[in-house]
């Protein structure tokens, strides 16, 4: 009696124990798959990596002739919401080195800190465009939003910056910024120069930080069809550009990217994982913090970047101490309107200045345009980027009827 009585037990553990050991036996073959797909992915990131390496001349043939000075090339990796560290990043690079000869590229979060860097946009104004997009988020949700409609949007916050039409033309004709993007069909990466249009810069840069849900569809460049540049890549290169003259920035510590994809330290990355501060939106107190940090982490780079052929300037265009201030005095709760306060700083870069006379230098029918509107910037000749708000009517009466 006892052996028929021990029998339903066996019975019932039977199928429990088989079970527990088809699900041990999937977890292995899904780890071995995943192993499996990193080490592919680590053997066709080093394969890319040699093809793109500078060929090495011998010194009999090399010594004679003259060797042409390569352009420092910087590319920022994806930062999901950690913008503000490569703004941090970036506003030291400003600061203390000639940004003329760069070339840059970006993927996603990266791309408006490079735009500025490229056009000479005041780095002020980025970050208010940073914290008004912030806000308009916050109010109106995240999710599923319309592509055509953010691109409008980017178009006019351009526009409110101070990005002109001839800002992009002459950025897109120096072939001087890239930005990464992952191609929908056929899949794969695409590291893709800016283009000469506000509109296409818009849909570009978009469609590189497009996410679903985040957004209700891929994003639409050129009539094709694209997502964030962050899947396909941890850096954008160009086809040409050698790996190693690559100066890599990232927001992510070195013992993330040794791993597959990345794969190697950056010139520029933090000591501390901030997981959180990727997928969060965190108040402005810390977002002053990440910048801060980002910051100092490229003033401990700056021997390594003046030996990388980042040329130094003489003194700082900016002081961190003027920074803070002006950080001090946004008030999250009461942004200050976009392109309608004074230069923050008085230290203007090369590129900056250029830019001062590009909007200075504005057309007739441009100028015509923005007569239309209840109120219009206009440079002031008192210094080399102050402004101020002048009133339509006045503009047209020291410019005469003839505007009219």
């Amino acid at each position: 009696m006892a052996k028929q009585t021990d029998a339903p037990w066996l019975v019932t553990l039977w199928p429990m124990q088989r079970g527990s050991a088809r699900r041990a036996a999937h977890r292995v073959r899904a780890l071995r798959t995943v192993l499996w797909l990193l080490l592919a992915r680590a053997l066709h990131t080093l394969w890319r990596r040699r093809l793109s390496r500078s060929p090495q001349l011998p010194l009999s043939l090399g010594s004679g002739r003259q060797q042409t000075p390569q352009r420092p090339f910087l590319a920022f990796s994806g930062s999901g919401l950690l913008l503000a560290y490569f703004h941090g990043t970036v506003t030291y690079i400003r600061d203390h080195f000639h940004v003329d000869n760069l070339q840059l590229s970006a993927i996603s979060g990266g791309c408006s800190t490079i735009l500025a860097l490229a056009m000479g946009i005041d780095l002020y104004q980025i970050l208010l465009l940073g914290l008004h997009q912030k806000q308009k988020f916050l109010k109106h949700g995240i999710y599923l939003n319309s592509f055509e409609y953010m691109v409008e949007d980017t178009i006019q916050q351009f526009e409110s910056i101070g990005i002109t039409d001839e800002d992009v033309a002459e950025l897109s004709a120096r072939q001087q910024c890239f930005i990464g993007v992952t191609q929908c069909f056929p899949p794969r990466h695409c590291c893709m120069r800016t283009p000469p249009t506000r509109r296409d810069l818009a849909a570009l840069w978009l469609s590189s930080m497009t996410v679903i849900p985040f957004f209700r569809t891929p994003g639409v460049y050129q009539g094709r069809y694209y997502v964030d540049g962050g899947f396909s890549a941890i850096y954008s290169v160009p086809d040409g550009q050698p790996w190693d003259d690559v100066i890599k920035i990232t927001c992510f510590p070195w013992w993330t990217t040794i791993c597959p994809p990345a794969m190697g330290v950056a010139d520029i990355q933090p000591q501390h994982f901030m997981p959180t501060e990727v997928l969060i939106l965190y108040p402005w107190a810390h977002q002053r913090t990440l910048i801060e940090r980002g910051y100092k982490d490229a003033k401990l780079a700056h021997d390594h970047l003046v030996s990388r052929g980042l040329r130094p300037l003489p003194a700082p265009l900016t002081a961190w101490s003027e920074w803070e201030k002006l950080f001090a005095a946004i008030d999250e709760n009461n942004l200050p309107p976009l392109g309608h306060s004074h230069r923050s700083t008085l230290g203007v870069s090369e590129v900056e200045q250029h830019h001062l006379e590009l909007l200075r230098t504005h057309s007739a029918s441009d100028l015509r345009d923005a007569l239309q509107g209840p109120r219009i910037r206009r440079m002031s000749s008192k210094g080399p980027g102050s402004r101020s708000d002048g009133h339509v009517t006045s503009l047209s009466k020291d410019l005469g009827e003839s505007w009219m």
